[in-house]
């Protein structure tokens, strides 16, 4: 289904933005990915499940947008050269990079093995300064984008900490000095970079680590609405920073995609 006419005006903030997000076959990609597109973007959902892209391209065509999927493991660089070609092709250069795709593996730190840290680092680190560089490419020659990466409260100095997730903390700690640093770099052309770090969210991930976190943990609709909102143009004095997210369980209002984002 297309777009409709509507402007910013009419509740369409991000018409004639093209965005790519990662990780979105399920939870908080999910939810961004309708996000994104319930307000004018033209969205390219990348995953690694065929079955769970297509799911997320219906809920964003009943939305009234335009998604594309494309399978994509975010740890082969040709792969994200592929991806970003595929979205420049189908719709335009890239406007807005939503780094989602993570892993998480639990364990005692002291007993994990040094092959779970590299998957770890491979994801939720090198992936996305991979990802980072290749949209920037499209961004910094028209003097204008938003990169907002995923990063977690695990990462954040001074949060309580969930047992059993040191290694995957680093990655996230990582992620955020990387966001602070890269916006330094970017800004005079235009380009904000902003982390988002999530508190107990629904995912399946916390289900499958940190099962007894769940029961109260927030939807991920709700961390859509803020990696939105910080997408737009209503925060362009924002950049350079982390926000992070405590919202309450309850499902936003309106229809729900597979992720929980509201049309």
């Amino acid at each position: 289904m297309g777009q409709s006419d509507e402007g910013p005006e009419h509740g369409q903030p991000l018409r004639g933005r093209v965005a790519v997000v990662t990780g979105a076959g399920k939870g908080i990609g999910a939810s961004c990915a309708v996000w994104l597109a319930s307000r004018g973007a033209r969205v390219v959902v990348a995953g690694r499940s065929e079955k769970d892209l297509y799911t997320v391209c219906g809920h964003v065509a009943d939305c009234g947008g335009e998604a594309l999927p494309v399978l994509c493991d975010v740890t082969a660089g040709d792969a994200v050269e592929r991806l970003l070609r595929e979205a420049r092709e189908r719709f335009g250069p890239v406007d807005v990079l939503v780094n989602n795709a993570a892993v998480c593996e639990a364990g005692a730190f002291v007993d994990q093995d040094e092959a779970a840290w590299r998957r770890m680092l491979a994801v939720n680190v090198e992936a996305v300064l991979r990802a980072s560089r290749l949209a920037l490419r499209d961004m910094i020659p028209r003097g204008r984008g938003v990169i907002v990466q995923v990063a977690s409260v695990s990462g954040v100095p001074g949060v309580p900490k969930l047992p059993g997730l040191a290694a995957y903390a680093a990655t996230k700690a990582a992620l955020i000095a990387f966001t602070e640093a890269l916006a330094e770099e970017v800004r005079p052309h235009g380009v904000r970079v902003v982390a988002v770090s999530p508190g107990s969210t629904k995912t399946a991930m916390l289900e499958r680590v940190a099962p007894g976190a769940v029961e109260g943990a927030m939807h991920p609709g709700r961390v859509a609405e803020v990696v939105g909102w910080l997408a737009t143009d209503d925060a362009q004095g924002v950049t350079g920073t982390n926000v992070v997210v405590w919202g309450p369980p309850a499902q936003p209002a309106g229809p729900a995609a597979s992720g929980g984002a509201a049309c």
